[in-house]
C-alpha cells in the first residue's frame, strides 16, 4: 500500500501541471509550487537533496504567506515581503521574512534522508531571506545573516515560462 506522504507528492503533480505562467517569461512566486532542490547550510556538507527522498520539499509562496512540504510533513507560515525596507508585493520584494510557522507533528517513519532534509527546512526558514532569481524557473532564497557562508535554500518552478 502507497505511504500517504508519497500519495500526497503525486496528488500535487496534475495541479502543478495545471498552473500556467501569463504574460511573461518569468514563472512568478505566486504562480508556481517551487520544489527545494539544495538546502545549503555548510560549505562542508552535502547540499542537493538526494534522489532517496521519496517526497520532494516543495515552498508554495501567497500574498501574505507560506505553505509548503518538509520532506515528512506539511507546514504553513506567514512571509512578508519588502523592498528596500518597506513593505511590498511579492512580485516586487527584494527579501522576505518567514515567521509563525506551523509544521504538523512528525511522524514515526520520517526518517533518512528525509528527516534530515526536514529538520534544515525547521531550523533554516524562520527568518529573513534575500530573494535572488537564477533564471525565469529558479530562485535562491539566501538567509539575511551576517556569517561569511550564509546558508541558502534553491528553488525550482515546477512550472515553465510562458512561450
Amino acid at each position: 500500500m502507497p505511504k500517504p506522504k508519497l500519495l500526497t507528492s503525486l496528488a500535487l503533480i496534475p495541479l502543478a501541471l495545471g498552473l500556467v505562467s501569463c504574460g511573461s517569461d518569468e514563472v512568478e512566486m505566486t504562480d508556481s509550487t517551487w520544489l527545494v532542490t539544495n538546502i545549503y547550510t555548510s560549505p562542508t556538507e552535502a547540499n542537493a537533496i538526494s534522489d532517496l527522498v521519496i517526497s520532494q520539499p516543495s515552498l508554495d509562496f501567497g500574498m501574505a504567506s507560506l505553505s509548503g512540504f518538509s520532506g515528512c510533513v506539511p507546514f504553513t507560515g506567514n512571509a512578508d515581503f519588502d523592498k528596500a525596507g518597506q513593505k511590498s508585493t511579492v512580485t516586487e520584494a527584494e527579501k522576505v521574512t518567514f515567521s509563525e510557522l506551523d509544521f504538523a507533528e512528525l511522524p514515526e517513519d520520517c526518517q533518512g534522508q528525509e528527516l534530515m532534509v526536514h529538520d534544515r527546512l525547521v531550523d533554516l526558514l524562520p527568518g529573513t531571506f534575500e530573494i535572488s532569481r537564477k533564471s525565469d524557473t529558479e530562485i535562491l532564497l539566501t538567509k539575511d545573516v551576517e556569517d561569511l557562508d550564509k546558508p541558502s535554500i534553491r528553488l525550482l518552478s515546477w512550472v515553465a515560462p510562458a512561450p
